[in-house]
């Protein structure tokens, strides 16, 4: 007797082994070949079927009635045989009376049957019928029988072949009610189907351990609610491949299977109704009908309400997205999951999305072997390619995009090609990887482009609380600017501080920048090379675009300055040089400047038409100055004033008029005798360097004005022979450093400092 096709079905449908069907993707036209008897099934079961199989993306064959015009069979029925994967035979009551459906199940197993790809239906038939051709069977033999024209032999084979798949396991239709046979045959056909769907999967580079962490999510049975995943990440980091690749290993396990790709794109273009419909197509329904966003997600939360369902939204930046397409766990029936790739993470707590997943790039030997695939089709590098290879692999620093792109970029070129496309690379970024980068950039507002072009240009690397204050004093609003593009994956923040950002964001940046006048730097906002920065100022052809001139000092190269080459600068915000060459004098600094710092400043003052109003933050370290300016100048915004090491410095200046300084450094100021009276104004100030200063007799009495003082370090002052009396009254005094100095025990007062921590002597420490 033949095993119960009704539970056989059941258990590969409710996920117990389920052998899929042997996959070699160039073979097969179709997955399924439908076998079915016209007259029977062809505008009820078999069209639902069709219908069903069809709206799960499963591609089917069904065979055009106008074929039958003919007494023979058509050629192209047999070859659509040979290219589908597995075949569906729908044995109704007449299928034996044609001998077209014969014909085509012998063919039907002599290709399919060793590979297990055939599943019979038996529609409103008995199975043993089936097996020993009798009941309505048995007619359709008598007439063959009865036929002098037929072959004994081909009766006898047909006999043999329903004898044989009457005894393969599948559906037998009276034990169902139409519709969930429809939806369970659909069900088991995917099981078998997606494992090998995309047969390259396992050829995915470390595509295991990246999938693993959201696989086990997605199947932790102890999330019987709806659950939201979100898997978020930078441009081309992969996540869409590690959603793709869960997808196609989970969906089995789920009632409906959906999804929607490149969600960011696809609603640019047809709005987010097109999308929803699509959807909806997805899971079998057609709607033609026009509804607005609020109508349509209605119908997908009253069609998918109760369902076990996987939807994967892939690409999506917009929270509206969401809320339209998935809204939240109650949409969906227990044990349901929701996929979202995302390069916001910030989008995804603002959906509630509590299971995050971070994508982080490749290690260096999974981007060689990346690498190594599109560059040399196998799993290394060839032996002469190995050093430019390694060069690729740092270039991208574990970006699966990048190490794709260039590695079928060069396939096939020599080794002068691949040093000039490496070298060219210095210079320019590879077009391809800029685009899907460059996206992420586009989603922000202004304020959040130019901080991040800013830290792209000049503040990787550098310490976070520093970089929000010098964004701030531009006006940005740093502190929420920074948070958002942490959460959109354009930066990070490691272990101690700093920020961080993928070398091909910050090329990506930069590469924004350079567009912006790829032949005259003199016409972009940014400048940091030292090449670009020596043709805008030694050739006077600054424009008042340049926003900010910052060298490295890793970069080496002098760069000649002249009387006039900020003359035309007027918005300038940031001024960072080292290693200059300037010539006599200087007749003008922008007055915008927020950011002075001017390494080995040639002259003895600044220039006298500069005003320093909007000035946060001034670095003048190695200078020639005697002096900064003459008389009060208006820095009202001035925080960080750093003269150190300018060994003709004799004046300071006075200090009325930079009541916000906070930060102090005169070491090392070999020809400064005294500093200002006017020091003791400064209440705000915090920090107070005069190390070695070896010509400092005293310090003015007028130090007890600095009610906010933290530090104050004369170690060194060789010639201070006494601390101010009135210093006692500055309580706000953490540590206090007298080492080097002619003063030869604590002051009498040392008591009155409550919040000393650290005290520091020649013969005394505490």
């Amino acid at each position: 007797m033949m095993m119960n096709p009704f539970r056989s079905t059941m258990a590969m449908s409710t996920g117990e082994t389920c052998t899929p069907f042997p996959a070699s993707a160039s073979q097969w036209k179709y997955d399924v070949f439908l076998s079915f008897r016209g007259e029977d099934t062809r505008k009820g079961f078999t069209d639902h079927l069709h219908t069903a199989l069809e709206s799960h993306g499963i591609i089917t064959f069904r065979d055009d009635p106008k074929l039958h015009k003919g007494e023979s069979i058509s050629p192209g029925l047999l070859t659509a045989i040979e290219q589908s994967r597995c075949a569906l035979i729908v044995l109704s009551e007449n299928y034996a009376s044609s001998s077209w459906c014969l014909i085509e199940l012998l063919h039907i197993l002599k290709c399919m049957e060793a590979r297990a790809a055939v599943l019979p239906i038996f529609y409103n038939v008995d199975p043993s019928d089936v097996r020993k051709q009798t009941g309505r069977f048995a007619e359709a033999f008598i007439k063959y029988g009865n036929n002098p024209g037929a072959d004994e032999k081909e009766v006898e084979s047909w006999r043999y072949a329903l004898m044989k798949v009457a005894n393969f396991s599948g559906w037998d239709s009276r034990d169902w009610y139409e519709a969930r046979l429809v939806k369970d045959i659909v069900q088991v056909v995917w099981k078998k189907l997606r494992p090998t769907l995309s047969c390259h999967v396992g050829d995915i580079v470390a595509i295991d351990s990246r999938s693993k962490p959201v696989i086990n999510l997605c199947l932790d049975a102890t999330l019987n609610d709806g659950c939201f995943i979100g898997i978020w990440g930078m441009g081309g980091i992969g996540k869409t491949t590690i959603a793709r690749v869960v997808y196609e290993r989970i969906s089995h396990e789920f009632e409906f299977q959906i999804f929607l790709a490149d969600v960011r794109s696809t609603v640019e273009q047809g709005g987010l109704p097109h999308l929803q419909k699509q959807l909806l197509c997805k899971i079998g329904m057609e709607e033609n009908d026009k509804w607005d966003v609020q109508e349509g997600a209605a119908i997908i939360r009253r069609f998918l309400c109760g369902k076990k369902v996987l939807l994967v939204l892939d690409d999506v930046n917009h929270l509206h997205q969401l809320e339209y397409l998935a809204g939240n766990q109650e949409w969906f029936g227990l044990g349901s999951r929701v996929l979202i790739t995302t390069r916001d993470e910030h989008l995804l707590l603002k959906h509630g999305v509590e299971r995050r997943f971070e994508v982080k790039g490749l290690n260096n030997d999974d981007s060689l072997q990346l690498f190594s695939r599109n560059a040399f089709k196998k799993d290394c590098p060839e032996p002469c390619f190995v050093h430019l290879s390694n060069r690729v692999v740092n270039y991208a620093k574990g970006l699966p995009l990048a190490l794709k792109v260039l590695g079928s970029f060069l396939y096939g070129r020599d080794l002068s090609s691949w040093n000039n496309v490496l070298d060219k690379l210095r210079e320019i970024c590879n077009s391809e990887v800029f685009e899907t980068l460059k996206i992420s950039y586009d989603a922000l507002d202004d304020n959040e482009k130019k901080i991040f072009l800013d830290i792209a240009c000049f503040f990787n690397g550098e310490e976070k609380d520093g970089v929000r204050q010098a964004l701030e004093a531009s006006g940005f609003y740093a502190h929420i600017g920074i948070d958002v593009l942490i959460e959109k994956s354009l930066l990070t923040v490691n272990s101690v501080g700093q920020l961080s950002m993928h070398d091909l964001l910050q090329e990506m940046g930069q590469e924004i920048v350079r567009r912006e006048s790829p032949d005259d730097p003199g016409k972009r906002s940014r400048l940091w090379r030292t090449d670009d920065i020596n043709r805008v100022l030694s050739e006077n052809a600054g424009t008042e675009t340049i926003e900010c001139i910052i060298m490295d000092p890793d970069e080496l190269g002098a760069v000649q300055v002249n009387a006039k080459s900020f003359s035309m600068m007027k918005n300038l915000r940031f001024l960072r040089l080292y290693n200059e060459n300037l010539f006599n004098r200087l007749e003008y600094l922008p007055n915008s400047l927020q950011f002075l710092q001017w390494c080995s400043f040639p002259l003895k003052t600044l220039p006298s038409s500069f005003c320093p109003e909007h000035l946060v933050e001034l670095h003048m370290v190695y200078s020639s100055l005697e002096h900064l300016w003459k008389g009060i100048k208006h820095a009202y915004n001035l925080k960080i004033l750093d003269l150190s090491e300018s060994p003709v410095l004799v004046e300071t200046p006075d200090f009325r008029g930079m009541p916000n300084l906070e930060y102090l450094n005169l070491s090392l100021c070999d020809q400064l005798y005294e500093v200002d009276q006017s020091l003791g104004t400064l209440e705000r100030l915090q920090v107070l360097m005069l190390i070695g200063c070896r010509n400092l007799a005293h310090l003015p009495r007028s130090v007890s004005g600095l009610k906010s003082l933290r530090v104050l370090d004369v170690y060194g002052c060789s010639r201070l022979k006494n601390l101010p009396e009135d210093l006692g009254h500055v309580e706000s005094l953490e540590r206090l450093d007298v080492c080097g100095t002619a003063i030869t025990e604590p002051p009498s007062y040392i008591g009155l400092f409550r919040n000393l921590k650290k005290l520091s002597f020649d013969s005394f420490t505490k």
